[in-house]
């Protein structure tokens, strides 16, 4: 999906990071999945050759399963990719969270996040810088704690600590204006 219906379907990061971490063990396991079965494959025909009883019927319907299972395994992943972001379904609500859950996305959506609270919060600060009263610096005191637990989700460390200390002028900006 485009990062701009992305954001317009879903903004919650932790259900994004949730679904981003789902679809890597599901590539995982279409990796590790078919090779332990080769690897399977391999310890049959030893054991088979080892015994000296070679039953190539059984050993070949052994391999041929195993072989089948592995291809299966591994096509998974790629097929139902296809199918979610190829169907009309994939305009449904949590079809469009599963399609937009990778790392980029979920780093953008987190800063445009972030952004939007951020600009919440000097909004709040100018109207604190107009009229100093206890209403406007609790207003911006609530608007800064939403501001930083958005900034805590953006999922790169060194974006994060920029978002942090602007932050921190914010919060020094709010103290300075504190009504008397």
């Amino acid at each position: 999906m485009i990062l701009v219906d992305c954001i317009d379907v879903c903004n919650d990061v932790d259900l994004l990071n949730i679904l981003s971490i789902f679809k890597s063990l599901i590539r995982l396991a279409t990796i590790i999945v078919p090779v332990i079965l080769v690897i399977f494959v391999m310890i049959d025909i030893i054991k088979t050759i080892s015994s000296g009883d070679v039953d190539t019927k059984k050993l070949s319907k052994s391999i041929s399963k195993r072989i089948i299972a592995a291809v299966i395994v591994f096509l998974i992943f790629p097929v139902v990719n296809f199918v979610l972001q190829t169907l009309p379904i994939s305009n449904l609500k949590y079809i469009s969270y599963y399609n937009c859950a990778d790392k980029a996305t979920v780093l953008q959506i987190s800063k445009n996040n972030a952004d939007n609270a951020i600009n919440n919060l000097n909004s709040a600060i100018s109207t604190l810088q107009s009229s100093k009263t206890d209403e406007n610096y609790n207003e911006a005191l609530r608007l800064y704690e939403i501001a930083r637990k958005e900034v805590k989700k953006i999922t790169s460390k060194s974006e994060r600590e920029t978002y942090q200390k602007n932050l921190q002028q914010k919060r020094t900006q709010i103290n300075n204006l504190r009504p008397n």
